[in-house]
C-alpha cells in the first residue's frame, strides 16, 4: 500500500509542469507587446521501475490548465517573454486520488535569427506541490523555434529546448493569422524534467524523471510598436526605345513630258478639223493610263489684249478637256492651265509662227 501512495505522489508529480500557449514568433517589431492566453490539457507519466517494487508507467488524468503570457520586443529581432502555465492534473486509481496543484514561471530571451528561426535563452522555474511533497526545479534553458507557411496565413511551427534538472521540450503545431495582429493556435507538447534524485522520495532507488505531454491550443494579440509598412520596389522607370523612324520617301517631283499639240485658227477657240486624229489619240492615251494625269496649256498668237487673249486660251483648253470628257476621260484626270501669250514656240512676227502658237499643248505630268 505504501508503493501504491508513493507511486501516486510521483505520477501527481508528473503533471505538474506544463507549457502552451499561441505560435511562437520568430520575427518582431521594436515597441511592440504580445499578450498569449492559452490552454493545454496535459496528463503526466512516470516510470515506476524506478521505484521499489514498481514496473512500468503510471499516468495521471489530464486537465485542463489556464496559460498566459506577456512579451515585449526590444528591437526588431529581440524580445523578452514571460509565461505562466498552471500545473493541475486530475488524480485516478493509478495514483490512489492524488493530484498535483502546482505551477510554471518562465522568462526568456528570444532573438530573431530570420522569418523562420529564433532562438532563446532563459530561466524555467517549475513547482511540483503534491500535497504531501512539494519540491521546485529552478531550470536554465536554451532553445530553438522553427516556422514555416503552408498557405496563406497558415504556419506550422516548431519548438524545442534542453535545460538543467536533465530537462527536454519539444512541441509542434499549426498557427492561423486571423489578422495581421491576432493568431490562433493548436498542437502537442512534450516536456521532461527531473522529479527527484535518489533517496528524495521514500521507496526511491534511482534518479527519477517526469514526462508530461498533451493537446495545448492558444491565441497570441500584438500591439503597440507600429506596423511597418512592406517595403515598396519602385519600379524601374520604362525604357522606352524611339522607334526606328518611318522611312521618309523624298516628295515625288513631277515632270511633264510633251505628248502633243492641238492647233486652232486665228481667234477660234475650237480645234481645227486636221487635229481630230490628235485629239482621240490623246483621248486613247489618257484611258489607258488611267492614274495618270495629263497637263493641258492653253496658248494664243500675240494679237490683242493679254486679257482677251487669256480668256481665248482658257476657252481653247476647256474646249479640250470637254472632248476628252465625252469620250470618258474623267476631269480628275486633267489639269488645265492658262498662258494667253506669254509662252510662244515660235516668233509672232510672221504667219506661220503665229498660226504655230495658237495651240493647247497636253503634257503627261507623271
Amino acid at each position: 500500500m505504501m508503493k501504491k501512495k508513493v507511486l501516486a505522489l510521483v505520477v501527481a508529480a508528473a503533471c505538474v509542469s506544463s507549457f502552451a500557449f499561441a505560435t511562437p514568433q520568430t520575427q518582431f517589431e521594436q515597441g511592440q507587446w504580445q499578450i498569449d492566453l492559452g490552454a493545454w490539457n496535459p496528463k503526466a507519466e512516470v516510470d515506476s521501475s524506478n521505484w521499489y517494487g514498481g514496473s512500468g508507467d503510471v499516468s495521471s488524468d489530464s486537465k485542463w490548465n489556464f496559460q498566459g503570457g506577456l512579451s515585449y520586443a526590444f528591437t526588431d529581432k529581440l524580445a523578452l517573454q514571460y509565461n505562466y502555465y498552471g500545473l493541475k492534473t486530475e488524480g485516478n486509481h493509478e495514483t490512489a486520488g492524488y493530484k498535483t496543484d502546482g505551477d510554471e514561471h518562465e522568462v526568456n530571451l528570444v532573438y530573431g535569427l530570420n522569418k523562420n528561426f529564433a532562438v532563446f535563452a532563459g530561466w524555467n522555474r517549475i513547482n511540483n506541490d503534491l500535497g504531501v511533497w512539494s519540491d521546485t526545479n529552478n531550470v536554465a534553458q536554451i532553445g530553438l523555434i522553427a516556422k514555416a507557411q503552408l498557405a496563406k496565413n497558415f504556419d506550422i511551427y516548431a519548438k524545442g529546448a534542453l535545460g538543467t534538472k536533465s530537462t527536454s521540450m519539444w512541441e509542434a503545431g499549426l498557427g492561423y493569422s486571423i489578422t495581421p495582429d491576432l493568431d490562433i493556435s493548436a498542437g502537442y507538447r512534450y516536456l521532461n524534467t527531473k522529479l527527484a534524485d535518489k533517496g528524495d522520495m521514500p521507496g526511491l532507488k534511482d534518479d527519477a524523471n517526469i514526462s508530461y505531454k498533451g493537446f495545448i491550443a492558444g491565441l497570441s494579440y500584438r500591439f503597440g510598436g507600429g506596423h511597418k509598412a512592406a517595403p515598396v520596389e519602385e519600379a524601374p522607370a520604362p525604357v522606352y526605345e524611339a522607334p526606328a523612324p518611318a522611312p521618309v520617301e523624298a516628295p515625288h517631283v513631277y515632270n511633264d513630258y510633251y505628248l502633243d499639240s492641238i492647233h486652232f485658227g486665228f481667234d477660234e477657240d475650237q480645234p481645227l478639223a486636221s487635229e481630230q486624229g490628235k485629239l482621240d489619240n490623246f483621248v486613247s492615251v489618257a484611258k489607258a493610263n488611267p492614274t495618270e494625269q495629263f497637263k493641258l496649256t492653253g496658248n494664243t498668237d500675240s494679237k490683242g489684249s493679254d486679257a482677251y487673249n487669256t480668256d481665248l486660251s482658257k476657252r481653247r483648253v476647256d474646249n479640250v478637256a470637254q472632248y476628252a470628257v465625252n469620250n470618258g476621260v474623267p476631269a480628275s484626270q486633267m489639269i488645265l492651265d492658262y498662258k494667253s501669250f506669254h509662252d510662244p514656240v515660235a516668233s509672232n512676227d510672221t504667219d506661220q509662227g503665229r498660226a504655230d502658237n495658237r495651240r493647247v499643248d497636253i503634257w503627261e505630268h507623271k
